[in-house]
């Protein structure tokens, strides 16, 4: 999977004329819907009163008259229904695996992405270009900016033959848009999708509680998704110095060698 790169990366060591180009990769963007139900319920009671006094003379001194009214009220509240809401934000979990796999490559270098953290995320977090702009990847000379695509948990049950027990396979499927862009020229030099996949298998027999290793789920699913990747960047992404190395190298196993006599039989 990395023979291509590894001979590109030993090509531009031994030529020392071309840097390894530098990489940031951003935390995963995830654009999210959100529904949640609520139900809300009280009661109340509320009481008021209302007095009224009146006197003979100013002083007060003589007998008083006075008069009062109660009055009070009683009720009960209930509504329930769904609210929606967009959520914006990133993933901060699925790329370690792929900047190493880049790093173990030998053909880039990586520097650190800047996460975003504005206090409110709304469709802004997507405009990679703003981002480049605001300083969000210092020193890369390009970004490998993913979006999440899809995010799907499954939980799948199949009985275990000549027994009462049954096998549970908790699965984790995550799917990425990716796009590698330039951040002098804002230009693409690659674009695709790729997918993760993991998985945790158990036996279950009546009445006992399994919870899925998500640990061991989520390393898989990371490591499947950096391997997928970098497969896609290696058959997409060509650096100016790379080509014309490889160019030159071909050019030269191509022509004739001078003065070499070749004999037709």
């Amino acid at each position: 999977m990395l023979r291509s790169l590894l001979a590109c990366a030993a090509l531009l060591l031994s030529a020392g004329a071309v840097a390894q180009p530098r990489i940031a990769v951003a935390d995963l963007t995830y654009k999210d819907t959100v529904r949640e139900h609520f139900s809300y319920a009280a009661g109340y009671e509320k009481s008021s009163s209302r007095a009224s006094m009146s006197a003979r003379d100013s002083d007060f001194s003589s007998s008083e008259r006075a008069s009062a009214s109660h009055r009070r009220e009683a009720g009960f509240v209930q509504a329930s229904g769904t609210v929606t809401r967009i959520e914006y934000g990133e993933l901060r979990k699925f790329t370690a695996d792929l900047k190493g796999e880049l790093i173990r490559s030998q053909a880039f270098r990586i520097v650190q992405a800047r996460p975003y953290t504005d206090a409110k995320p709304n469709e802004q977090i997507f405009d990679i270009i703003n981002r480049i702009k605001r300083g969000a990847f210092p020193g890369a000379d390009y970004v490998l900016f993913g979006t999440v695509s899809s995010v799907e948990w499954r939980t799948d049950q199949q009985p275990v033959q000549d027994t009462r027990n049954t096998m549970l396979l908790y699965s984790l499927e995550l799917g990425v848009d990716f796009s590698l862009i330039n951040t002098k020229t804002y230009q693409v030099h690659a674009a695709f999708s790729a997918v993760g996949e993991g998985s945790d298998s158990k036996i279950w027999s009546a009445g006992a509680r399994l919870t899925p290793n998500r640990a061991r789920v989520m390393q898989e699913v990371s490591r499947s998704l950096a391997e997928e990747a970098l497969q896609q960047i290696d058959a997409q992404f060509k650096p100016l110095g790379m080509e014309r190395r490889s160019d030159d190298r071909r050019a030269r196993e191509d022509a004739p060698a001078q003065g070499r006599v070749t004999v037709y039989q």
